[in-house]
């Protein structure tokens, strides 16, 4: 019978943070946080493609102000980060960083931190494909339509010879 090992056992929970010259260690959050953070990211992405937010949307984000939005992401490291009078921006930074870790994974996370807090810019190839225009005319000459349609031919039945008996 095989058997699962312990869950922190290849889950790393703790994001380390280097600022001011010193380690933070931030916790991964509770299960209902981080669904809470999903969805917000979800409502995010969906209002950046355009997408109007809906009333539950709305109730969602605006429940939580920002100090206990960040709480809520930093759990034990927010008083830490307080006590140590990490400067404003610092604090809102490593609470993205967190969100970023808890809904994206350390992958993404890394690249903001990397990045001085930004998001990274698209590489080469991405920003010269977002800017092309064609201005080319169609070169060919479409297909004629399926025959699959939902009218169908008729075929002629071919005369047989029948067997006379």
């Amino acid at each position: 019978m095989t058997e699962l090992r312990e869950l922190d056992d290849f889950l790393n929970p703790t994001l380390l943070v280097p600022a001011n010259g010193k380690e933070y260690r931030i916790a991964a959050v509770d299960a209902a946080t981080g669904l809470r953070l999903q969805k917000m990211l979800t409502i995010g992405v969906k209002a950046h493609a355009g997408t109007d937010p809906s009333e539950k949307d709305l109730e969602l984000v605006s429940d939580e102000d920002e100090e206990s939005f960040f709480q809520s992401v930093l759990g034990d490291t927010y008083a830490e980060l307080l006590a140590d009078k990490i400067p404003y921006p610092g604090l809102k930074a490593i609470a993205s960083l967190a969100m970023i870790w808890t809904t994206q994974g350390f992958d993404p996370a890394q690249q903001y931190f990397l990045a001085g807090g930004k998001a990274p810019a698209p590489n080469r190839a991405e920003r010269r494909t977002g800017t092309r225009t064609s201005t080319a005319a169609a070169t060919t000459t479409p297909k004629a339509a399926s025959p699959s349609g939902t009218s169908t031919r008729k075929s002629r039945a071919k005369a047989t010879p029948g067997n006379k008996s």
